[in-house]
């Protein structure tokens, strides 16, 4: 199950992850491992130990901390911990996976927030929806000038959603991750940019919502979300691409998927004891 969503979730690219210590000195090699680790614990625990709906990752306050996450989320600890178990309160803006410093920080610029990363990885990771890569021709200027007097990256977006060129793709990803800008790019709180209050309303295919916690509720209701799992972990299961021929029978997977109140164990149990994952087809003859 780990290695799955570690697949799923594109966690080879924390081998490379990196941020400017001069802007983030919390940020270090054992901290990589720690958030890394942190949602792994987070989804095995959800799914497996307490057997929740998958669509439960995007709303539980459940998870684990040790000493330096505890630090990084300004929770008071004691000296001696170790990873524990931890619920964040209601009213705290954490709330699922993707407000975990794990996903935040994976999902930014070495030196800043990426709310246009943050939108893609949701689209492409969880809700399986493929965003072409930007035209070779954008010019970024608009955005990085530091001298603009925009002082929000919402305000700085706007030129790239008002460009024709770049609107179709930033307008799916744009207002999901501009809700999680309450998170610099290492994944730390903050109210403020450059000192202005932070915007974090947003939308998902017209479903409005403000704030992390409602994005949450969002993604858990979106009927993309189990699909996509279903989707993915076949793939990953038969190591392939799943085909046309297959389709209706993933469809029916789906709607067993629901029936089963969307458990992981009842989906791994379905998969492995299907035809698919263990018989394998003839190779054509070749013909001379």
């Amino acid at each position: 199950m780990r290695a799955f969503f570690a697949d799923m979730l594109g966690f080879d690219a924390f081998d490379a992850l990196a941020k400017d210590s001069v802007i983030y000195p919390a940020f270090n090699a054992s901290l990589v491992s720690d958030i890394r680790e942190q949602v792994l614990r987070t989804l095995v625990d959800t799914l497996l130990i307490r057997r929740e709906s998958y669509r439960d990752i995007f709303t539980t306050r459940k998870t684990f901390l040790n000493r330096q996450l505890a630090v990084l989320y300004r929770v008071p600890v004691a000296t001696d911990l170790n990873w524990t178990a931890y619920e964040f309160p209601a009213g705290n803006p954490r709330a699922g996976i993707h407000s975990q410093v794990g996903f935040l920080g994976l999902h930014s610029h070495p030196g800043k927030s990426s709310p246009t990363l943050r939108g893609k990885a949701i689209r492409e990771l969880l809700l399986c929806q493929k965003i072409p890569p930007p035209p070779g021709d954008v010019d970024f200027n608009l955005f990085n000038d530091p001298n603009l007097a925009q002082q929000t990256v919402r305000e700085r977006l706007t030129a790239h959603r008002t460009n024709p060129t770049c609107a179709g793709c930033h307008m799916i990803m744009d207002p999901i991750g501009l809700t999680l800008e309450n998170f610099d790019g290492l994944g730390q709180y903050r109210s403020t940019e450059n000192g202005a209050p932070i915007d974090v309303s947003g939308t998902l295919d017209q479903v409005a919502f403000n704030g992390p916690v409602e994005l949450g509720q969002a993604l858990h209701d979106h009927p993309a979300t189990p699909s996509c799992l279903v989707n993915r972990l076949f793939s990953y299961a038969v190591a392939r691409p799943s085909t046309t021929g297959e389709r209706d029978w993933l469809a029916y997977q789906e709607g067993r998927f629901s029936r089963d109140g969307y458990r992981f164990p009842e989906l791994l149990r379905a998969i492995a004891l299907s035809r698919a994952f263990y018989a394998v087809e003839p190779r054509a003859r070749e013909t001379r």
